[in-house]
């Protein structure tokens, strides 16, 4: 009786450490960006850009631009030049 309570137990805490893998470990996102960004970037100062997708540590998108001068900025998604950069690497990368 014993042995079966015990295996019980511990098939109960086995199910319930495979159901808590999938949830984040805190409340906040690990986003790069922390605020929507800049609507544009002068493009002769620009070394890279990054392009994000949504995903389990940061739940919105991000465009990370390097300037020149090493210093990182976030280009807003929502403005003209930041749609253009998107649509342009998406194109790149054959995601659509």
């Amino acid at each position: 009786m014993l042995k079966q309570a015990f295996l019980a137990v511990l098939l109960l805490l086995a199910c319930c450490v495979a159901l808590m893998q999938g949830l984040p470990t805190s409340s906040r996102e690990r986003c790069l960006c922390k605020r929507p960004g800049m609507l544009s970037v002068r493009m002769d100062r620009v070394a890279t850009v990054e392009y994000h997708q949504s995903s389990g540590s940061c739940g919105r998108e991000e465009l990370l631009v390097t300037l020149k001068n090493s210093r990182r900025r976030c280009l807003n998604l929502n403005g003209e030049q930041g749609r253009t950069i998107k649509e342009a690497i998406m194109k790149k990368r054959n995601v659509k």
